[in-house]
């Protein structure tokens, strides 16, 4: 679907939405005028909402995770990416004692697959990451074993002292990194989709960093679901500013 597509359907299905005018009433108050700006950021994140709701088996109707469903994987391939995680240079921000810093991809949205490579001489040895939050790690730590288990890692999520820079920290087993030396933290993730941005945007206006016209990248047959909850998302916030109003 083109933007002017998106654009026109997204017109169509948002005067549906609009009552008449009651006697007395302003029109102002009904009608619902929305710019190419405004409607790209209510598609942008009507497009998020779809892309979670999809991977998150507790955000849709079926219960089906991502992993659950083959066609599902197929429509959202192309989101999916590989990449290594940085080492981050600033060390002192660990919790743990074995704890290594690194900084993730800045556009990543779900973690899929991930380990750690570590390297003895020329022979590679893959540890599995296992995730934590932070009530098992409390768990764990309390427990006379207190370390993963053979050929794990845990992981803990933070951000930089300062920036929104996601970061992770890896607690590997004692002594591993005296025995072996970490080669790579790799991770297999599903990234967030580029804007949609219906025209180009002028006066400097952005929108996840982007000024210039973007097409929605996700299957076609994704689209009316993402302008459905747009519409929704539109109406919602003109039921939201007309109560404001009426309240002054």
């Amino acid at each position: 679907m083109s933007n002017q597509e998106f654009s026109d359907l997204f017109d169509t299905m948002l005067n549906s939405y609009a009552n008449q005018a009651q006697f007395g009433e302003q029109a102002s108050k009904t009608e619902i005028a929305l710019d190419e700006y405004e409607k790209s950021v209510f598609l942008t994140h009507a497009q998020d909402m779809v892309v979670k709701s999809f991977f998150d088996r507790k955000k849709n109707a079926t219960g089906d995770g991502f992993d659950d469903n083959t066609e599902r994987q197929i429509d959202f391939s192309s989101l999916i990416k590989t990449a290594d995680a940085q080492r981050a240079e600033d060390q002192s921000n660990t919790f743990d004692d074995r704890g290594i810093i690194y900084t993730m991809p800045m556009d990543i949205l779900f973690i899929l697959n991930e380990k750690l490579v570590c390297t003895t001489g020329n022979f590679n040895r893959n540890y599995v990451i296992v995730p934590l939050n932070y009530k098992e790690y409390d768990r764990e730590m309390s427990k006379p074993y207190s370390q993963p288990l053979k050929r794990q890692a845990w992981r803990l999520f933070q951000n930089k002292t300062c920036g929104f820079d996601l970061q992770s920290e890896l607690i590997p087993r004692w002594n591993l990194t005296e025995k072996e030396t970490i080669s790579a933290y790799k991770i297999r993730y599903v990234r967030r989709p580029t804007p949609i941005i219906l025209v180009d945007l002028p006066n400097g206006m952005e929108i996840d960093g982007c000024s210039d016209e973007m097409e929605c990248e996700l299957n076609p047959i994704l689209h009316p679901e993402i302008i459905q909850r747009a519409v929704e998302l539109a109406y919602a916030s003109r039921g939201r500013v007309s109560r404001d109003a009426d309240n002054q």
